[in-house]
């Protein structure tokens, strides 16, 4: 039976909390007619108040104001990770038509759509209600997407099928406008298996399978969350017959809803119930709500299994042979013989318009068109015909979706990141996208290694259980405020659950490739047979205080191949160059610069900086940043000196330096078109005079600049003081050798 009938806990004292009195002002659901007249009307962002456009995410509709001048989002619910063929097809065709034509698959297994204008939200709701989806509930004080094993059905290794339980747990609360009211957003996910991945112990409500004696059921966590308190679940006394998941949910829904905290959003999360009244009070409201007694079992009997690895959904899988499955409602059929599953996995689960519909296509002309979303970011094809592996492999690589995938891509995880997100603190896809790449050309493998970045505290990228979790921060450097992370260790596989361990603080983003290349060949060098990266370094961290990173920190010595210019970051030269092939003798320390200026007048007063790969100055504090020649008309010059990022433009006979980054999003202004004397940055379009730095579009923005200065054919740039003071724009007439005012 279901929870009695709720009642409402509202009172005005705890209307303190500005989001509680505008949510009773007017229910979520309440603002649809208001999308309607938005939507008719072309209402720009800016003229919508706030709390309607909170109370768009009751239909899955998130403002982006970063995104200048304002676009939306749909989080589309992809209930126990069940998506059909022709679903696809239309969430590609709904990017490409009225937005990005970019999808982002979540860590809850949610599929993103970015970029819609207020007038295409309706149409593109409506697109999706005719082909079975919803984008309901899925932001603020909601249940978020309810999700399984991926594989759930078809997996050998599975005690039960939970998807039909992530159905009706769905259905308790999915346009029910109570449960569309809880003080902050409830997580929930079922695992079949009798070993569930890490994920699963960072939810609101965790049901695991389990067998006890005869009978196959389900182990409880509660409490468990990610966000700036981290938790790791709590496990309850209890032992749940598949036929009493749903009416055990809706009894923990009720009570968070009704008991849960209003007054204060940082201590609203059902945890902070949980901490109140304890695990002895839960148990005691499901039974009283549920009318019926529990069954209660030794908490040994009922204490979750760690994961002992990782899943592997990446690559070809086996399903399970035809027979029946136990579905929780009943037996199903497994259709086949076999039969395969695909695992690809989209770097950072960013994929094109193109690849998802092309994804479609193959699984509805070789597979029977059902898909599987993953909460690593990936896509699962399912119900392959042995005999058509190769088939479907080629015809997935047209979409550039290939089946072997490279170890630093499926171990990397981002969130949607400050492209888009209006909280985030740091760029997250692009920063991992560049990790990922510095890792490649350094041969660094991940073995077993798992890397999240979130971009801020919310840790949307589940960064406090990976192996290496990195949370975006703002980090203070000679040059300016620059992005950067916090870095974990050890929250990933390793016996014990834990969550991840302070390592660095405030690690410049330029900084990650080299950490990450230090604590992992650590691991390999040192960790003992069958000792995991989490197990190694929870260890290690034992006699070892955190610590934040100074500028100097990371910095490798670079050296650059003289036959192709390709740069090298370690302790000693390539044996030889992997993009021309040239001898290691080919290769010079960048450091060693002055040689190239002997036939400079500054090059006897050419002092080192401290860290190994730190720009060579002179007396007067300048660094050589390139060729005169370099810099050509109509284009910018990307330098970095040290941890220092420039762009370098000319205009007209003048050239001008200025920061790398666009305050925005971090865009690389040396990227961006220039014309009239003023670069456009390539990500959303903020404009800048490279004269001044000065801000263009919007004009309360602007960029460092620095003096510079020509000798001898080589562009001279004054890095900024150690107290990081500003200093007034400067550009040198090329060829002339000296300083324009």
């Amino acid at each position: 039976m279901l929870p009695r009938q709720l009642t409402s806990t509202r009172r005005d004292h705890l209307m303190a909390n500005p989001v509680e009195a505008w949510k009773r002002e007017k229910h979520g659901f309440d603002v649809w007619p208001d999308v309607l007249a938005h939507a008719h009307d072309r209402t720009l962002m800016k003229d919508i108040p706030t709390p309607d456009l909170e109370r768009m995410k009751w239909y899955g509709v998130f403002y982006r104001k970063r995104d200048a001048p304002g676009t939306y989002m749909l989080r589309i619910r992809i209930t126990a990770n069940e998506l059909s063929a022709v679903q696809a097809k239309e969430i590609a065709r709904i990017a490409y038509d009225l937005g990005y034509g970019i999808i982002d698959i979540t860590t809850r297994a949610n599929i993103q759509v970015q970029g819609l204008d207020i007038e295409s939200v309706p149409r593109a709701l409506q697109r999706l209600e005719a082909v079975g989806l919803t984008a309901k509930q899925t932001g603020l004080d909601n249940v978020r997407n309810v999700f399984g094993h991926p594989l759930s059905g078809v997996d050998p290794d599975e005690l039960i099928d939970t998807r039909p339980l992530c159905q009706e747990i769905t259905k308790i609360f999915l346009d029910h406008r109570d449960f569309a009211d809880l003080p902050r957003k409830f997580n929930i996910a079922l695992c079949g298996r009798a070993e569930a991945g890490i994920h699963y112990w960072t939810q609101d409500l965790a049901f695991l399978a389990v067998r006890h004696g005869e009978q196959t059921g389900f182990r409880v966590l509660i409490g468990g969350k990610q966000g700036q308190t981290p938790q790791l679940g709590r496990p309850l006394p209890l032992f749940v017959p598949p036929e009493s998941v749903t009416q055990v949910a809706g009894a923990i829904l009720s009570l968070f809803r009704e008991q849960g905290s209003r007054e204060k959003r940082d201590s609203a999360r059902f945890h902070f119930l949980i901490e109140k009244i304890g695990v002895a009070g839960v148990m005691a409201e499901i039974e009283r709500r549920l009318d019926a007694p529990l069954d209660v079992v030794a908490t040994a009997d009922t204490e979750p299994i760690p994961p002992s690895g990782y899943d592997e959904l990446v690559g070809w899988i086996r399903q399970k042979e035809r027979g029946e499955s136990w579905a929780g409602n009943g037996l199903a059929r497994v259709e086949g013989k076999d039969r395969w599953a695909l695992g690809l996995c989209p770097a950072l689960g960013r994929m094109s318009w193109t690849q998802l519909e092309g994804v479609g296509l193959a699984s509805e002309r070789w597979a029977g068109g059902q898909l599987r979303t993953t909460p690593e970011q990936g896509i699962i094809v399912l119900n392959i015909r042995g005999g058509h592996r190769d088939a479907v492999a080629a015809h997935l690589a047209r979409w550039n979706l290939g089946i072997h995938v490279d170890s630093r891509v499926r171990s990397v995880v981002a969130c949607t990141g400050k492209q888009f997100c209006n909280i985030a603190v740091t760029e997250t896809k692009a920063h991992a996208l560049a990790l990922i790449e510095q890792l490649r050309q350094r041969s660094l493998e991940l073995h077993g290694i798992r890397i999240h970045m979130s971009g801020c505290p919310s840790a949307c990228a589940n960064h406090h259980t990976a192996d290496i979790g990195l949370k975006g921060v703002r980090v203070k450097r000679l040059l300016g405020t620059r992005e950067g992370f916090d870095v974990f260790l050890g929250g990933g596989v390793a016996g014990k659950l834990q969550l991840g361990l302070s390592y660095r603080m405030g690690v410049d983003v330029d900084q990650l490739p080299n950490l990450v290349e230090e604590v992992v060949r650590d691991y390999y060098l040192r960790h003992s047979p069958g000792e995991t990266f989490s197990e190694y370094w929870r260890k290690e961290l034992r006699s070892r205080q955190p610590a934040a990173a100074a500028e100097k920190d990371f910095q490798t010595t670079v050296w650059e191949c003289d036959i192709c210019s390709h740069r090298h970051y370690s302790e000693d030269p390539p044996v030889y160059c992997p993009q021309c092939a040239a001898l290691r003798r080919h290769f010079a320390r960048l450091e060693h610069v002055a040689e190239s200026l002997r036939d400079s007048k500054t090059a006897v007063s050419v002092k080192l900086c401290q860290g190994s790969d730190s720009p060579q100055l002179t007396d007067d504090g300048y660094a050589l940043a390139a060729d005169a020649a370099a810099v050509t008309e109509g284009r910018g010059l990307f330098v970095r000196l040290g941890s220092h990022e420039l762009a370098l433009f000319r205009v007209g006979d003048l050239v001008y330096a200025l920061d790398n980054a666009c305050p925005h999003a971090g865009g690389s202004l040396a990227e961006g078109a220039l014309a009239d004397g003023c670069v456009t940055c390539p990500l959303h379009g903020w404009k800048f005079d490279v004269r001044t730095g000065e801000g263009v579009a919007p004009t309360n923005a602007g960029v460092t600049t620095c003096p510079t200065r020509i000798e001898n054919g080589k562009i001279f740039v004054h890095l900024p003081t150690q107290d990081g003071s500003a200093i007034d724009s400067c550009a040198i007439l090329a060829g002339s050798g000296g300083e324009a005012s």
